[in-house]
Parts: C-alpha cells; sequence; structure tokens
C-alpha cells in the first residue's frame, strides 16, 4: 500500500499537478500533512535547492524526494520518512534555535490522523 501511495505521489508530483495549488496534502500512514508550498517559496523565500537538494541553481523541476528516497532505506540513501522529517522538522527546529517564526515540530501538529 505505501509502495502504491509513492508511485501515485511521484507520478502526480512530476505531471506538474500540484504546480499550481499552494496546498499540498501527503497521505502517509501516520496521518496526513498538509504543506503549504507557497508560503515555503514566496511568503518565507526558502531556496529550492534547500528542500530539492538535487536540483541545479535556477531548476524548477528534476527528481523529487520518492525518486530516491523510497519506504525504507536503500544502502547510503536514507528513507521517505526520514528524508522528510530531517528537511521539514530539521528546518523548523533551525528556525527555532534561531528565534525566528517556526513550524510545528511534534508529531500531532503536522500529521492528522483521519476521524
Amino acid at each position: 500500500m505505501v509502495i502504491l501511495a509513492v508511485f501515485l505521489l511521484s507520478v502526480l508530483m512530476v505531471s506538474g499537478v500540484w504546480a499550481a495549488k499552494d496546498e499540498i496534502t501527503f497521505d502517509v500512514p501516520y496521518g496526513k500533512v498538509k504543506f503549504t508550498h507557497k508560503k515555503h517559496a514566496e511568503t518565507l523565500k526558502i531556496d529550492c535547492l534547500k528542500c530539492h537538494h538535487t536540483w541545479k541553481k535556477g531548476e524548477t523541476t528534476g527528481k523529487l524526494c520518492v525518486d530516491c528516497h523510497k519506504a525504507k532505506a536503500e544502502g547510503k540513501t536514507i528513507s521517505a520518512k526520514d528524508a522528510f522529517h530531517k528537511d521539514c522538522k530539521g528546518c523548523h527546529d533551525e528556525a527555532k534555535k534561531a528565534s525566528k517564526p517556526a513550524g510545528p515540530t511534534g508529531c500531532t501538529q503536522c500529521h492528522v490522523k483521519a476521524k
């Protein structure tokens, strides 16, 4: 089930379905996570390379997280879950340490379980 969800997510992302959407929802086993791309990219002016670390400067398309990061770690490549937690939660933790406005870092602050 997870592999199918990751595959569908990658197909939708590659096809550009979310290109114009502000809010992206990741449907993961622990609970859905909503991500506001526009807020991070435009309002907070976070460089694309901060999250899309395999892109070259100025690129707006390319490999996505799930292209390399799978449900389970493979060799030196960490799992998708660990990659998202490292990037998302890690960035929020860094902002808090720098006394800047920061996003959530607690599990249930990001993941919303179905009712």
